[in-house]
């Protein structure tokens, strides 16, 4: 009996390490690497503190019963309104920070940075899962999405600039996957944490919406709008918690419920046009596609306000020739998805390029990196699951990969 207990314990004990996903603990080390190297060379370790952290100083005011930040922080970006300092960027991220401030880890947003990355990487693995990606293949496309794009260059840090978009990266992969899992709570919920982190991800609520229409069909086929609209009502409650959240927030600091603050930075209420208008386009448009000057043979790339996103992002090159092979081949098993992808997309740059700046000082082009979540949920759509034109994507990811390590390097060591 003894014996018999022995080995069904050593059973048990082989079984939870089998039902370990081997895959996504290495695509975690594989990132966790690269960033290790990244940090060997810039100092910025997840746990080290540093100035620009709005949202820490924004989170500490909250518990000590101030909206504002009580003073000036003249190296932050800080909305001035009736004679008050407040953080100009929207508050989800402190909304992670508060419960750990309040523990006293007031440098928490590195390490909360550090998960980000990882759990992108993990989402962005099980969304090429699910589209028949298995294995290795799914840990190549999990990477060349993170440490082969300029995202690379925002999940390094906690700094104000970059946090929130690493943070919206991640969510909207998770409000994808589950969009795409059939589980509208969440993946709403996760979307309006995004919103949290990147307004402009606002955009991307109609792609959500059709999977989780998609989603829904392929459980109840015979279910009207109606129909859908009574079963899953209630999915839409956390979402709309969160949106009211914001809403009180910007209320009560600005008087308007849409507003978190950056129409009241400096740069923005001294400028003609404001924070957007239609006339910056014709400015920043070239810089979505602008390739570094060459002077003696020397690539000199613009550190300031972005540069060309297929340099810096093959992955956009990728996800182009896979959408356009689809087509030509006939291959596309969900045309409306793939046209709506290409219509957000395009959507969301127009918006980009009507903002003042492009992303102001960086390597890369950062802003841009908003719909790289939408874009490889388009690339997976249209991968072509028989193997062909495969290879194509290896030196593209390696490009990326070089390319913004070794600009993120120089770009911090030079900043710092």
């Amino acid at each position: 009996m003894k014996k018999a207990t022995k080995k069904s314990t050593k059973k048990d004990s082989y079984s939870l390490f089998e039902n370990i996903n081997t895959d996504i603990i290495t695509l975690c080390f594989c990132v966790t690497a690269v960033l290790f190297i990244l940090w060997t060379f810039t100092g910025q370790w997840p746990w080290s503190g540093h100035y620009y952290n709005s949202y820490i100083l924004q989170a500490q005011s909250w518990l000590e019963g101030r909206l504002d930040l009580g003073q000036n922080y003249s190296w932050l970006e800080l909305a001035i309104f009736n004679n008050k300092y407040y953080v100009s960027f929207p508050p989800f991220p402190s909304y992670v920070m508060l419960p750990f401030v309040a523990l006293g880890w007031d440098t928490c947003d590195g390490m909360i940075a550090f998960a980000a990355s990882l759990l992108g990487a993990v989402y962005a693995f099980k969304i090429a899962e699910h589209f028949g990606v298995k294995g290795k293949s799914a840990v190549f496309f999990a990477l060349f999405l993170t440490v082969g794009s300029n995202w690379l260059m925002t999940a390094q840090n906690a700094w104000v600039w970059f946090i929130a978009q690493n943070m919206s990266f991640t969510l909207c992969l998770m409000a994808i996957y589950y969009a795409l899992k059939n589980k509208a709570g969440l993946s709403l919920a996760f979307w309006a944490c995004a919103v949290g982190c990147r307004p402009l991800t606002v955009i991307f609520i109609p792609v959500l919406l059709y999977l989780i229409y998609k989603a829904h069909m392929t459980e109840y086929p015979d279910d009207k709008i109606t129909d859908i609209i009574k079963k899953r009502f209630t999915a839409v409650i956390p979402m709309v918690i969160i949106a009211l959240s914001y809403m009180i927030l910007n209320y009560a600091r600005f008087g308007s419920i849409v507003e978190f603050g950056h129409n009241y930075l400096p740069e923005f209420t001294e400028s003609e046009y404001g924070q957007f208008s239609l006339t910056y386009i014709k400015e920043n448009m070239p810089a979505i596609f602008r390739l570094p000057e060459v002077e003696d043979g020397v690539w000199q790339y613009p550190a300031f306000n972005g540069m060309c996103i297929f340099l810096v992002s093959p992955i956009f090159i990728s996800y182009i020739v896979y959408t356009v092979r689809s087509f030509l081949k006939k291959t596309n098993n969900d045309i409306p998805l793939t046209i709506m992808i290409v219509l957000v997309s395009i959507l969301y740059i127009i918006a980009l390029t009507a903002h003042k700046t492009m992303g102001g000082s960086h390597f890369g082009n950062r802003y841009t990196n908003d719909i790289l979540p939408i874009v490889f949920l388009g690339l997976m759509l249209t991968f072509s699951k028989d193997g062909k034109w495969k290879n194509i994507n290896y030196p593209l990811m390696f490009i990326g990969f070089a390319l913004n390590l070794i600009g993120t390097v120089n770009y911090f060591i030079g900043y710092l």
